[in-house]
């Protein structure tokens, strides 16, 4: 809802960013956030540079907002909560799979936690870098499969059989539609690839 016209409320960045996350994080305009907090466009730039800006902002606090594991669970099971935590993000706030997908650069707040849990699966016995990229892959996975089901739940799944479109039977199941999809699936094989890089242990 915008705001009607009277005094403008105060003007904070992170005022500012919570009105882009209410427009829509990945269809706000630096206008249309102007109009939501009833202040002048212009006035928007003495607190963000541009849209770019203000969308990294309004990133990190959807991102905080969610419930993000700690480094201490067995490797397997700390990647899957990585990936759990970025899909209630997006299902909090719809378009953030697409707009994390679009923006300049990641979120600041979410590579603030990849540290720990990058040295967490290092210290299971994996490379650090297996463990930097597994920890990104699972984040990319979320995201990407998180656009995928907004992107479906938009068509009709029983038209497709009476267009030309080809659909392979594979992916013209239950699984493919419903829920995350193919996430679970492709999560689930990537782990298990994953588990052959382990280090072997010496005793």
């Amino acid at each position: 809802m915008e705001r009607k016209p009277g005094r403008p409320r105060a003007l904070t960045v992170d005022a500012i960013a919570h009105a882009a996350l209410d427009d829509g994080v990945a269809t706000f305009s630096m206008p249309s956030v102007a109009r939501r907090l009833g202040v002048a466009h212009s006035g928007l730039y003495r607190y963000v540079a541009d849209r770019d800006d203000l969308l990294i902002q309004a990133m990190d606090i959807a991102f905080e907002s969610t419930t993000w594991p700690e480094g201490d669970l067995p490797w397997a099971d700390l990647l899957r909560e990585i990936g759990l935590s970025v899909w209630r993000a997006c299902d909090a706030y719809p378009g953030l799979d697409r707009a994390s997908q679009m923006a300049p650069r990641p979120s600041p707040a979410v590579l603030a936690k990849m540290e720990p849990w990058i040295s967490s699966i290092a210290a299971q016995n994996f490379l650090l870098e297996d463990s930097a990229v597994a920890v990104e892959f699972v984040i990319s996975l979320a995201l990407d499969c998180s656009a995928t089901m907004a992107r479906l739940a938009k068509m009709d799944r029983s038209q497709l059989a009476r267009t030309d479109l080809p659909v392979l039977k594979a992916y013209d199941t239950d699984e493919v539609w419903v829920g995350r999809g193919l996430y679970d699936r492709k999560l689930e094989i990537f782990l298990s690839g994953l588990e052959s890089r382990r280090i072997a242990t010496t005793r």
